[in-house]
């Protein structure tokens, strides 16, 4: 089997559509655009804040064919929860790319952050993966949600989605210490977790920033896919339900 195809694309489909079906019983829809601007738009309108520089159409240079990002919209109309995913081809690795890529697309927005490191940790897990990678970035669950499944299964349902869209290497994204250190990452998909990938100092601050590092390699999106259509997640077992009653 090719390293660019997916083991089983059929179980892929049952996954997210069990996912979508869980959202609609629970009363949401899902939006899903390749239109960074409408992004810009959804963020300002939910947070009254605009994008990362990951996402900002001014400085990313981000085509629709390498980019979608998401929008879980209640029942009153209301913005339930928000993300975003963008596909990079990186040649060396993650630990050497991102560091310079992020420095660069700041500055494009007139940002001054300076790295404490140069490189995250040595040994770390971004050493060795490169080529197709997705980043995923602008997630955001209104406080108002109250059900954890809303972030577990939305996460899930965007990793799933970046997977036959993109057959990456592997999905990455960044957090702070309290949501690495409060069981999110592994809920959200995510088989390893890394701390001090990244660690900057606004100039305008004297705390600096210690961003977490989460990955969720190829194969670990494959074993999701099985475990989500086979009911053996636990923390997805509303999904298996929604798969066996449909």
């Amino acid at each position: 089997m090719s390293e660019a195809s997916i083991d089983d694309p059929f179980g892929a489909v049952k996954a997210a559509a069990g996912i979508a079906l869980e959202f609609e019983q629970l009363g949401y829809s899902i939006a899903i655009s390749a239109d960074i601007g409408d992004l810009t738009a959804a963020r300002i309108k939910a947070r009254n804040a605009p994008v990362s520089p990951f996402f900002d159409p001014l400085v990313s240079g981000l085509a629709p064919d390498r980019f979608f990002w998401m929008k879980l919209t209640g029942d009153d109309g209301s913005i339930a929860a928000l993300q975003a995913y963008r596909c990079d081809n990186v040649d060396t690795s993650l630990a050497d790319w991102a560091p310079t890529y992020h420095i660069g697309l700041y500055m494009r927005r007139n940002e001054m952050c300076l790295p404490i490191n140069a490189q995250p940790p040595k040994n770390s897990i971004a050493e060795r993966i490169r080529g197709c990678l997705v980043y995923h970035g602008e997630f955001w669950v209104n406080p108002k949600v109250r059900s954890r499944k809303v972030v577990e299964s939305f996460s899930r349902l965007g990793m799933l989605l970046s997977l036959l869209k993109w057959q990456p290497t592997a999905i990455w994204a960044l957090s702070t210490k309290y949501m690495a250190t409060h069981g999110h990452p592994g809920r959200m998909g995510y088989n390893y977790l890394e701390s001090g990938f990244l660690r900057w100092q606004w100039a305008s601050e004297e705390k600096y920033l210690n961003e977490w590092l989460h990955v969720a390699e190829r194969h670990s999106i494959e074993k999701m896919i099985s475990e989500l259509n086979t009911g053996q997640d636990e923390s997805a077992s509303i999904v298996g339900d929604a798969l066996r009653s449909s």
